[in-house]
């Protein structure tokens, strides 16, 4: 993977800070020779953060086709380091209580435990595997989908070979929160990783969900963005320190899922396109003369 940013020259002086990776990669990735596929092991979440997250690195949560493969990824990651984990994998209930996989993939091998899923308290939609050191390890277990489990992270392919499309690279280049000049973002890629870069100059990897939004993971030292009548991140609806940010994407602008936005070109008070160095709306709403 080549590691010069792709970015618009205003941004160049950003290559000499520390990229940090949203995503928690804990491992990886590992390939597994059956298949050829690579795999990465996350940090604890919940299922729904975990399948972003996996999405986000351009994969889904682990699909199992087989016993086989079963064993490989159980044996692989539930005791990776000497930690006994819980491992998420790709199965959930969809809008008909059905369990099926994210892919879409058929469900032709199941390995749920003993009595398993039994939707206990009518809460549970996500399904994982039991980790080591009970009479039920490797099995399935339904669980909320709140649980901090390990997501482990499938990619139809060797990690190394993902290319970026061209909708990704599209919105490479200076971007600016809430349309003011004085507070420059960037979104930045290399051959293989797209990059969202806020005005505080600390990267996070991102990546297109399969629902069409752009996401990108972080916490709330890392999304720092206010906006005038929204509070900072983890206050605003739509927001959660532990799952970053999605972003709606009309034309020229970002709509952020905690209520602040960023547009291509900088904009004066009433939304008139400014040009750099001319006037920006200041906090007060006025413009900067």
């Amino acid at each position: 993977m080549k590691a010069t940013l792709a970015i618009c020259s205003v941004a160049i002086a950003l290559c000499t800070t520390t990229l940090r990776v949203g995503a928690e990669i804990i491992a990886g990735p590992i390939t597994n020779p059956a298949n050829g596929h690579d795999y990465y092991l996350l940090s604890p979440n919940g299922w729904t953060t975990s399948e972003a997250e996996a999405e986000s690195l351009g994969g889904t949560l682990a699909v199992i086709n087989n016993a086989k493969e079963q064993d490989w990824v159980y044996s692989t990651f539930s005791s990776l380091g000497g930690v006994n984990r819980g491992l998420w994998i790709g199965l959930h209930k969809n809008s008909a209580n059905a369990y099926v996989w994210v892919t879409g993939a058929p469900t032709n091998y199941l390995n749920w435990g003993p009595g398993q899923p039994d939707n206990a308290g009518n809460v549970e939609n996500a399904a994982h595997m039991w980790m080591p050191g009970s009479s039920v390890q490797g099995t399935w277990n339904d669980a909320p989908d709140a649980s901090p489990n390990w997501g482990v992270v499938e990619l139809p392919g060797r990690a190394d070979k993902i290319v970026l499309s061209k909708r990704d690279r599209a919105l490479v280049g200076i971007w600016y929160e809430g349309g003011k000049i004085e507070r420059p973002c960037w979104i930045a890629c290399t051959d293989n990783f797209l990059f969202v870069i806020p005005n505080n100059r600390v990267a996070v990897r991102a990546g297109f969900c399969a629902d069409g939004t752009l996401f990108a993971p972080g916490s709330q030292s890392e999304w720092p963005m206010t906006v005038r009548g929204f509070g900072g991140f983890g206050s605003s609806p739509g927001s959660n320190p532990q799952t970053g940010l999605h972003g709606q994407i009309f034309k020229d602008k970002i709509l952020w899922s905690n209520g602040t936005w960023w547009s291509r070109k900088p904009v004066e008070y009433g939304n008139k396109e400014a040009s750099p160095g001319e006037g920006a709306e200041t906090e007060s709403g006025e413009a900067q003369k």
